[in-house]
């Protein structure tokens, strides 16, 4: 008789723990539909578990991916081992809310999902089971520290005012079409320096607020402008670059003749209307056994310098 009572005890206790535990436990037959639907599950979808007993898990949960997890749910009955759905694949399985959508950084529960086979005493697989584990903080975290990183490295390589790249970006790219021409002899590529006319005079007459409104949209015309494979960017408060791989100097001068054109027929939208600028342009194109920062640089600065002296509007060319 003490043997009968442990045994009910047993089951109470086991019972309790599978009602109140802090995971998720979800039965089905192998026609889906639900078997067991503990405590968990009642809390988080306002479903009873004798609503739920029987229904298909699909019918409560409509916007499911069903076909996926049907597909998923086969292939652990066939092939009898349990397989995991990671919230890094699956974020949200169940829409359930987060159990703490105040406090917390994200509205929805993320999910670690375990489907597992249940073995008849025939040995076949008569049920499954889906084991949903709350993950929000840990995903949460990592999604915090992900962005973050994301965050600092944009700020790293671009400009913030322009988002084009920045100074440091556009030296490395120079460095690295600098080993590929070394490489490949005879592989030409150009830089071109450019600079507002008259900035300061800009600057003056309509500050440095619509200034910058100008400057956003000089970088967003310039990012259009471009190929693929090209790098544009911003290297000084006043100076932007643009970085022509495969571009010899002869063709990247028509290039920023069309370019300069366009650009003098461009009116930029600001709080003070729509503003029309002009540039100066230098061109270099790099040379053998160049020092990419110093003499292919510094050609380009040159010859940008020389487009100043020249008037508005010129584009010259290192000799």
């Amino acid at each position: 008789m003490s043997s009968a009572v442990d045994d009910m005890l047993e089951l109470h206790w086991l019972f309790d723990m599978i009602q109140t535990i802090d995971v998720g436990l979800v039965v089905l037959n192998t026609d889906y539909e639900i078997q067991l639907w503990n405590g968990f599950m009642e809390n988080h979808s306002g479903v009873t578990s004798s609503k739920a007993k029987g229904m298909s898990l699909f019918d409560i949960f409509d916007d499911m991916p069903a076909d996926w997890l049907k597909n998923k749910l086969d292939n652990v009955k066939a092939l009898k081992t349990p397989f995991y759905i990671a919230w890094e694949q699956m974020p949200h399985l169940f829409p359930f809310t987060a159990s703490r959508p105040i406090t917390g950084l994200t509205q929805k529960m993320f999910q670690n999902v375990t489907l597992r086979p249940i073995t008849h005493v025939d040995g076949s697989i008569k049920h499954l089971c889906l084991v949903v584990y709350d993950v929000s903080d840990t995903a949460t975290s990592k999604v915090s520290l992900s962005t973050t990183s994301l965050q600092l490295n944009y700020v790293q390589r671009n400009d913030m005012l322009t988002g084009l790249k920045n100074r440091p970006s556009l030296e490395k790219a120079m460095e690295i079409v600098s080993a590929s021409h070394a490489e490949r002899q005879g592989d030409k590529s150009s830089l071109v320096l450019m600079e507002i006319d008259n900035l300061r005079d800009l600057q003056l007459k309509h500050g440095y607020k619509v200034c910058d409104q100008v400057l956003e949209g000089l970088a967003s015309f310039l990012n259009d402008s471009v190929r693929a494979v090209d790098v544009v960017g911003r290297f000084t408060s006043s100076i932007f670059a643009i970085l022509l791989p495969h571009i010899n100097q002869e063709n990247a001068v028509s290039y920023a003749e069309a370019l300069s054109k366009r650009i003098s027929e461009q009116t930029f939208s600001t709080t003070d209307g729509a503003l029309s600028i002009t540039m100066g342009m230098g061109i270099a194109e790099i040379r053998l056994h160049d020092n990419p920062l110093r003499d292919w640089l510094g050609r380009a600065d040159q010859a940008l310098f020389n487009a100043h002296e020249n008037g508005p509007n010129s584009i010259k060319s290192a000799e």
